[in-house]
């Protein structure tokens, strides 16, 4: 039978410091770990002090060990180690639940179900949790059997052997919360050997804003946010939000109290988190000070989001009053500005066990991560309609959007269709990666409305008819011009993408120019696919392709108003590349087109 004790190489470094510790022992030493959390380390103690005991080892430290490699996401070793534990007389009845919890973040739903119904307790939130857990496992194993209705692809540009996962959107791009990007040589350059939290031996977070499409800027690039303002502090920076002006920052900070990170003793100190808010005055931010009211001594408050109207703080918190191990709760903007006392969201959004980040894409909708509701492992996201204390029942995301893992964070653009979030799932690079999707029915598919019917002609906010009473007028040379040369253009596309190329975006900065010259011009945006694929996905995959020309020029503030779209599908083909008709890669990518025309 294979041995259940398993040895991670990547996690010995941790144990190489403390050996010249002679005059403690390895127990001592796990144990004083794992006391303050430092759950890479302790792990790799205990791993250590299994190769020296085998069997032997008692269970408690098993169970240490076990927990400690499901806190830093080493799932398959923790399992084998509970499994382990189970084969054990006299383990406790703690380890049944806790293998499920891996099994089930494995996505192993029967095996996780036989370990859940063997869980016994006299604790009634426990009894709560082992009953959500059998119903998560059984609807778990129904949706699996449902096809997605859009595709998350890993958005490797961003990706990195650490956590990476977007946190906001502003207008020239995303706002970023990593441990990934620190050696990298940004704007507040680079650090070849970054602090790391000893919890999980991963530097840690800071802020970074991804800049994409900026006017004039053709590449998209990334950058530390605020490097003056949040560099200075020790540990954990994030995630951020700013209000719609972005003129106002808010701030999730990592403040140590008690002893320092460093020290030696058993107990290291507590760290919690606080928000803090700068404001922008003559175009620089002010020392971020603690928001007052909002955080509470001796608790943890985080994850501060606003609503569409910025009237609403919601965030994330452990302190007294709540539901389960950590809320959401919100306050409310008082006329004078200020925020006014925090209340919990209440039951109906938080739950016995942990709610996390919160997000906010549409108006009147919060989405948010859990592990209290029947998921599919680990952390779930739900989208739920209401506002305050006053919310519909929430609603699992179901695949694509959740797994086994833990999936969190879920950010849409504000063109509505384009989106991102971060998970854990095997398979990406790291340990948090950030997924992109593009989904041009997103809303009607999860409001349950039908889709609209396919026209040959929309406008971009939409609006219908036609500009009654309109006089020709006689145009200038100039105008014959550029738009004789505007409706010359052409935009490709890569196989499968809606995404804008670096040419294109350049291309693009020019026509937003010409339209601001001519301030009473339409344009009607016209896209096409290749004759790959069913009609219907060409169909809306065309208009993803508008919707991003679209998007680019809003932001480069051409009104919405004057922007008209037509997605083509794969109709109207340049060449003889249609359905059955094999062609070269370059025959196929003169199809997947956008093609321009003004309405004067």
């Amino acid at each position: 039978m294979r041995r259940c004790i398993i040895i991670i190489p990547l996690m010995l470094s941790s144990i190489f410091k403390v050996y010249s510790q002679e005059q403690k022992s390895l127990s001592q030493l796990a144990n004083a770990a794992y006391a303050r959390q430092q759950y890479a380390e302790a792990g790799a103690l205990y791993n250590r002090i299994a190769r020296n005991k085998g069997k032997k080892m008692p269970v408690d430290q098993l169970m240490k060990m076990a927990h400690s490699y499901q806190e830093i996401g080493y799932y398959k070793e923790a399992s084998d180690i509970y499994q382990e534990i189970i084969s054990r007389p006299g383990h406790p009845a703690a380890a049944y639940f806790a293998y499920g919890e891996v099994l089930r973040q494995q996505e192993q739903y029967d095996a996780a179900k036989q370990q859940y119904a063997l869980f016994t307790t006299s604790n009634a939130d426990s009894i709560q949790l082992k009953n959500i857990a059998l119903q998560g496992c059984d609807s778990a194993v129904v949706w699996l059997k449902q096809a997605a209705a859009v595709q998350l692809k890993p958005l490797k540009e961003l990706n990195t052997y650490g956590s990476d996962l977007v946190s906001g959107v502003v207008k020239k791009g995303l706002l970023l919360m990593s441990n990934g990007y620190r050696s990298l040589s940004l704007n507040n350059g680079s650090e070849a050997h970054p602090a790391t939290d000893k919890r999980t031996e991963q530097p840690y977070y800071k802020a970074y804003i991804y800049q994409q499409y900026a006017i004039g800027n053709a590449n998209s690039y990334l950058e530390e946010l605020a490097p003056a303002l949040l560099g200075k502090y020790d540990y954990h920076i994030g995630p951020v939000c700013l209000s719609s002006g972005e003129d106002t920052l808010y701030a999730t900070i990592n403040i140590q109290k008690g002893v320092p990170v460093t020290g030696k003793g058993l107990v290291n100190g507590v760290r919690h988190l606080q928000i803090y808010q700068s404001v922008k005055k003559d175009g620089k931010w002010t020392t971020p000070v603690l928001m007052p009211g909002i955080n509470m001594e001796g608790y943890s408050s985080s994850h501060a989001v606003l609503s569409a109207d910025g009237d609403i703080l919601y965030f994330v918190s452990d302190r007294p009053g709540g539901q389960g191990q950590t809320d959401i709760w919100y306050a409310e903007k008082q006329a004078d500005g200020a925020w006014g006392a925090p209340v919990n969201c209440g039951s109906q959004v938080n739950t016995v066990a942990a709610e996390t980040f919160p997000t906010v894409n549409e108006e009147g909708i919060l989405y948010f991560s859990s592990r209290g509701y029947a998921g599919m492992g680990g952390y779930d996201i739900y989208r739920v309609k209401g506002a305050k204390t006053s919310w519909e029942v929430p609603q699992n995301m179901k695949l694509p959007f959740n797994s086994g893992a833990d999936d969190i964070g879920l950010i849409l653009k504000r063109n509505g269709y384009e989106g991102y979030l971060a998970s854990n799932k095997p398979g990406g690079m790291g340990k948090d990666d950030i997924y992109f999707f593009s989904d041009a029915d997103y809303f009607n598919r999860l409001n349950g409305n039908q889709p609209p019917q396919v026209v040959t002609e929309h406008n971009a906010t939409p609006v219908t008819g036609g500009r009654p009473g309109l006089v020709e007028k006689k145009h200038t040379a100039e105008e014959e011009t550029d738009k004789q040369q505007l409706e010359q253009l052409k935009f490709l596309y890569n196989y499968n993408s809606a995404s804008l190329l670096v040419e294109s975006r350049k291309i693009l900065d020019q026509v937003a120019a010409v339209l601001k010259r001519h301030p009473n011009w339409r344009i009607v945006i016209a896209s096409f696919a290749d004759s790959r694929g069913s009609d219907q996905y060409n169909t809306d995959l065309s208009a993803l392709r508008c919707y991003a020309v679209i998007d680019y020029l809003v932001n480069a503030g051409i009104d919405p108003k004057r922007l008209y779209y037509s997605n083509k599908g794969e109709r109207d083909p340049v060449n003889g590349c249609k359905d059955g008709v094999p062609c070269k890669e370059d025959e196929y990518k003169q199809n997947r087109r956008t093609e321009l025309q003004i309405k004067w």
